[in-house]
């Protein structure tokens, strides 16, 4: 690699042609004029950024652990002038554990709160709203209790259109006392509209997501996070814990976007994109699972290694889609290996929201029974949420007592699992190019829309 050319932007834009096609990522120079029939978005999607520096496009679509790899046959030198990778911005503040945990760290905006305390005059307004209240019915039962003929209590002949005045006025303020008091507590009023209600575990309901600049996230600023956790699911995949900065912050992750890590490995900055399996009701952590390479410039050499309390950067979020409630009825998806976690994503929001009445079918490929992951999570749902969720895997070296599919995701496996295409259904692609190319004629020929060179979020195919 240390023999490879240098090449100025003017060189690098004259290969802007489908047959000549060169582009810059992360002060790389590739040429995929090979490659870019087998393009997973397309033909289009390369033409639009020949010749120029594609880093950001790259980064805001994903990319998985294998295409990154398959990119290295591609290239032939470097940017003249550019820094490999990203430059690095200054650190990121220390996650502050000794402040309030209910306070979050947001750089864009006015702070963001869960379950923020009311300041003071709310209190001392409640307080003597209380004791208004109090006097108010002190006052009526002295009232009726010296009007009782048994009351020894002396009997006053003058000043009845008085004492009936402030009774009345007292009845009065005792049930506007209650009234506000009850309303203040069951509806959570407020006049700060960047303040989030306190997390309610119920057992079906998640918080919803956060789609604005609220979040601890900045989609232009990398960010520490501490790792706090981390297990082994099985020889090559592992589940990472990170801590954000407050015990109850909120991630501000739209549903279907992922995030950036980056580490500096042998001198160069590294990214590569994830979708976390933690939501914006996950207060205070990002967790991720990650399938890992031992080739892998980010797994292999990086991730594998982490120790708890190293901190790791983070930048997002990022890509197309932003799943809502009510975008379809019907949702059918296709994921091969690490594709999966995009897709659990959605089926969590979908099935932890009793609201949602979208129903999701998936085909999920693997090579082996110990690719599989997130599996104990997806049957669960299955089994918790039949009318929602249904999952069909299929194992190209199932074992002998395999139940599900084997071999490859097919067509006929899409017709007979996935929802047919209607206006009110949408297929959700996710996993290595082979599988995503070939899902996509499959699916222009069982009648779906044809897919866009680089899928956007109302597209009735997406592609992550």
């Amino acid at each position: 690699m240390s023999d490879l050319k240098s090449y100025s932007q003017e060189e690098i834009l004259k290969h802007h042609t489908k047959s000549d096609l060169w582009l810059v990522i992360h002060g790389k120079v590739y040429d995929v004029s090979r490659y870019i029939e087998d393009h997973p978005g397309g033909v289009d999607a390369l033409v639009e950024v020949a010749g120029t520096d594609a880093t950001t496009s790259y980064e805001d679509v994903g990319h998985s652990e294998d295409s990154r790899e398959m990119m290295e046959q591609f290239l032939v030198g470097y940017l003249a002038g550019a820094a490999v990778e990203d430059s690095k911005p200054a650190p990121s503040p220390q996650p502050d554990t000794a402040t309030r945990p209910n306070q979050l760290n947001n750089t864009q905006g006015p702070p963001v709160s869960a379950g923020k305390q009311p300041p003071k005059w709310e209190k001392y307004r409640t307080m003597a709203l209380y004791i208004a209240s109090l006097g108010s019915i002190a006052l009526v039962d002295y009232e009726a209790y010296i009007r009782n003929p048994k009351s020894s209590w002396p009997h006053f002949e003058h000043g009845g259109f008085w004492r009936g005045v402030l009774i009345t006025s007292a009845v009065g303020i005792t049930i506007a006392t209650a009234v506000s008091i009850y309303a203040e507590k069951a509806l959570h009023a407020t006049m700060d509209p960047n303040v989030y209600p306190a997390h309610m575990k119920l057992p079906n309901e998640v918080v919803r997501p956060v789609t604005d600049k609220h979040g601890v996230l900045n989609p232009r600023e990398y960010k520490a996070f501490p790792l706090i956790r981390k297990d082994q699911l099985s020889p090559d995949s592992y589940r990472f814990v990170f801590a954000l900065p407050r015990q109850k912050s909120v991630l501000g992750l739209p549903i279907g976007q992922h995030v950036a890590i980056r580490a500096d490995i042998d001198g160069k900055s590294i990214s590569r994109s994830y979708t976390p399996v933690s939501n914006n009701s996950d207060l205070g952590r990002l967790e991720l699972c990650i399938k890992v390479y031992p080739d892998g410039a980010l797994t292999g050499h990086y991730l594998t290694n982490l120790k708890i309390g190293d901190k790791v950067e983070f930048r997002g979020p990022t890509g197309m889609m932003r799943y809502r409630k009510g975008m379809c009825s019907q949702i059918g998806m296709v994921a091969g290996g690490t594709g999966i976690t995009p897709m659990y994503q959605v089926i969590r929001a979908i099935c932890e929201d009793p609201s949602d009445k979208t129903t999701i079918s998936l085909l999920y490929g693997n090579n082996t029974l110990n690719d599989i992951l997130l599996r104990e999570k997806l049957d669960g749902f299955a089994k918790t949420y039949p009318e929602k969720f249904k999952v069909w895997y299929v194992l190209g070296k199932p074992p002998k007592d395999w139940q599900y599919g084997k071999g490859f995701v097919t067509k006929e496996l899409v017709q007979t699992r996935l929802p047919a295409a209607t206006p009110d259904s949408k297929i959700m692609l996710c996993g290595p190019p082979g599988l995503i190319n070939v899902m996509k004629k499959s699916l222009v020929e069982l009648g779906f829309d044809k897919p866009n060179a680089v899928s956007k979020m109302n597209d009735q195919v997406f592609a992550f």
